[in-house]
């Protein structure tokens, strides 16, 4: 390192003789003559090394030293002190003064040249350093600039429509800047509730960032309404694709159908999902039956879902493992059957509020060494007979053209494919059919599901009135769907324009061997058929359409829709 140093002395001698050691060693020399002229320079000129001769005419180098530590400086110059009086008073003095050396006059070349050797040592180390924070401080800004780019997007997903839904209250608190924990809600096109917590392993920015990517496919995906099941496998895949081995997400996804009175829950890896009765007392759970996200490969991932029935208001609680492991100052955790006390105390409506303030009471203030993440879902049953949806006024909708669209479903794609998501996928770019997605969902999901569960599958809807029966529906759905073979579902839509608004025809027939649909004639008492499971959607779709007839054997079947 090539020094800039700067001799101070009154004696022209020294002077000269110590300002050509300095340029035999390759650094650059300046002479002052008194203080005064070497504070100047100090002030002016960048300085690395400075001798400093205590006895100068006027301002004396004690002084000078004195008055340069007092100007601001970027960098630490060294001043050594030189003086032939060579007095203990006099070199306290100049240390206090800020003298960092002191050198008795005359002084030994070979002395002079270690000291210059050795303070260029030290400065070369001062400006490595100082190059390491400033490298620092570019990269520090430059990590607060992402990171306020990151807890914007957080918060912004936090403030998701869904996540203000009036049944629905939750909980994020990070253990670090960011939470490595997600919560997302939203409804589907048939008003069902979709919910997902998700915790990823570690916590802070780098969890939030594997988190992040779960919220477009879930949202995406429940806004078409695809099952919880297709979520959960999709959810996987994107994971799988791009984590390092060792790194997964726990998660636990719900589905709620106020209407039909139904909850759908897939866990993985999360601590066990609650439904709470209205005293607050545990009436089901559903513990982590598979592995979290992003740990399995597509094709060994297991996707089941339990289903139940709840027939009281009830409320659904989910947890991160932060909440249930929240230490206190003693290492005690919370553990879930405090939790599950803390929420049976607890009045209904109240209860995610009466958890957060136990949970950080347990904390006494410390922080967890997790996030702390919870939702609380209210299940009610007061609207279980009535439909969220209305529909959207005729002037929402622009004129439309005539248009014809007709599909085949074989064995293999009723096996694979989440069919009315497809087809209303489409359906949603007419522009005419737009504002009535949520209606054609709730139509094209009854009767689909009418003409594979009941026509080619040969499932009875009386199942489900007994207990239990919706979780033995839906396996032995899935036991004989991924058993089908043969078979076939056509589908086919016409839309017209008449009196310049939408009406849609639609006829959907399946190859099996269709059921008695005389029990559904005007004539039918529609009180009897909403106590009971089987029948409400046939029910529910009539009051949709202008009209809804079965014909053939009960395999074939046209509703008219009308915006």
């Amino acid at each position: 390192m090539r020094l800039k140093i700067l001799v101070v002395d009154a004696v022209q001698d020294n002077a000269e003789r110590l300002g050509q050691i300095v340029r035999q060693l390759g650094h650059d020399v300046t002479i002052a003559r008194d203080g005064v002229e070497a504070v100047e320079h100090y002030r002016s000129a960048e300085t690395d090394l400075i001798f400093m001769a205590i006895t100068l005419p006027g301002l004396d180098g004690i002084e000078a030293t004195r008055q340069m530590r007092a100007l601001p400086s970027q960098h630490w110059a060294p001043i050594v002190l030189q003086s032939a009086a060579d007095s203990a008073e006099e070199i306290v003095r100049g240390m206090a003064a800020g003298g960092d050396d002191y050198l008795a006059q005359p002084t030994d070349v070979r002395i002079i040249q270690a000291k210059i050797g050795h303070y260029a040592r030290i400065l070369t180390l001062q400006r490595d350093t100082q190059g390491y924070l400033a490298e620092l401080g570019a990269w520090r800004e430059n990590a607060e600039q992402q990171n306020r780019l990151a807890q914007h997007v957080v918060s912004r997903l936090l403030a998701a429509d869904g996540l203000r839904d009036p049944i629905l209250s939750w909980l994020n608190v990070p253990a670090d800047s960011f939470s490595g924990d997600l919560v997302c809600a939203a409804r589907g096109p048939d008003d069902a509730l979709y919910a997902l917590l998700a915790d990823a392993a570690g916590h802070g920015l780098a969890a939030a960032l594997i988190a992040l990517p779960l919220t477009q496919v879930f949202y995406g995906m429940a806004a078409k309404g695809f099952p919880i099941d297709t979520i959960a496998g999709e959810l996987n895949r994107k994971l799988k694709s791009f984590l390092p081995a060792g790194h997964f997400v726990a998660a636990s996804l719900v589905a709620l159908d106020v209407r039909n009175q139904v909850i759908e829950v897939w866990n993985g890896g999360n601590p066990d999902v609650l439904l709470l009765d209205g005293s607050g007392l545990v009436s089901g759970r559903w513990p982590s039956r598979h592995l979290p996200l992003g740990v399995l490969p597509p094709d060994q991932f297991d996707a089941t879902v339990e289903t139940v029935e709840y027939a009281q208001p009830s409320e659904l609680a989910l947890f991160s493992d932060g909440i249930v492991e929240a230490e206190n100052p003693s290492g005690e955790s919370l553990g879930l059957p405090g939790i599950e006390a803390l929420l049976g105390a607890a009045p209904k409506g109240q209860r995610l509020a009466a958890l957060k303030t136990a949970v950080l009471g347990h904390l006494a203030g410390r922080p967890g060494h997790d996030d702390l993440s919870a939702l609380v879902i209210q299940a009610p049953i007061e609207r279980r007979q009535t439909l969220r949806l209305t529909r959207a006024a005729a002037d929402l909708a622009e004129p439309a053209s005539d248009w014809r669209l007709e599909l085949s479903w074989g064995a293999s794609e009723l096996r694979t494919v989440d069919v009315v998501p497809a087809v209303l996928g489409f359906m949603s770019q007419i522009q005419a059919l737009k504002p009535y997605q949520g209606q054609l969902f709730l139509v094209l999901s009854e009767l689909f599901n009418n003409a594979l569960d009941h026509g080619l599958l040969g499932l009875d809807s009386s199942l489900k009135n007994k207990a239990g029966g919706f979780q033995r529906y839906h396996d032995e759905r899935r036991q004989r769907l991924e058993a089908l073979t043969d078979g076939r579902i056509d589908m086919a839509f016409r839309l017209g324009q008449p009196d310049a608004r939408p009406v849609l025809d639609i006829r959907i027939e399946d190859s099996g061997q269709g059921f008695d649909y005389n029990q559904f004639d005007p004539a039918f008492d529609d009180s009897v058929a909403m106590r009971q499971t089987n029948g409400r959607g046939i029910l529910m779709v009539r009051s949709l359409c202008e009209e809804v007839v079965y014909s053939g054997r009960g395999n074939v079947v046209t509703a008219r829709f009308s915006g």
